[in-house]
């Protein structure tokens, strides 16, 4: 079992063996934070040698009476990849919508806005009346009306499956539809 603590005050007193287990030791812990990290601009072996500086700063400001070097070098390293992150959000630009990109254009003009409330606000009651005038249909009704509308299939199908005319199926339907025109005024 590796004595952390007194791995820590050896490499303090410049025990390259103890330090350089110290650094095999959290290798891992450093790999897997710096790939939990992303920090523009920054690759992966740059993040993974900041992990090993914060562990370096550890071992250096470590103090016996901690009793923990394990939980305060784990905690070092975590705080000081949450630094760098926060560093970098500091130094992004934040932009308004009205920032020119070149050539008259703003960050506003390239955002294509599909969005309109009054339309989807209308869409929407239409929709709630058609669910309301549907339930007024009797069975033979709504058959029809989701055999035409929503199966895509021909009033010509319908009326040789229901064993009428053509002519009477058209007039079927234009039965159902007068009537729901009629819910809709």
């Amino acid at each position: 079992m590796i004595n952390l603590e007194e791995l820590v005050l050896k490499a303090q007193c410049s025990d390259k063996r103890s330090l350089e287990t110290l650094t095999n030791y959290f290798k891992p812990y450093i790999i897997k934070q710096a790939h939990l990290t992303y920090v523009n601009g920054y690759e992966m072996e740059d993040l993974i040698q900041i992990g090993y500086v914060s562990l370096l700063k550890a071992i250096k400001m470590y103090k016996p009476i901690n009793k923990n070097f394990n939980y305060y070098a784990l905690a070092s390293i975590k705080r000081n990849f949450y630094y760098l992150i926060r560093q970098q959000a500091r130094h992004n630009g934040e932009y308004s919508m009205e920032f020119e990109t070149g050539e008259g254009l703003t960050l506003g003009d390239s955002i294509e806005d599909k969005f309109n409330l009054e339309e989807d606000y209308l869409k929407e009651e239409t929709h709630q009346k058609l669910k309301e005038s549907l339930k007024l249909l009797n069975k033979e009704e709504k058959e029809l009306i989701s055999w035409i509308y929503l199966q895509n299939k021909s009033l010509k199908e319908y009326a040789e499956i229901k064993g009428i005319t053509y002519n009477q199926g058209r007039y079927k339907l234009q039965r159902v539809l007068k009537k729901l025109r009629k819910e809709f005024k």
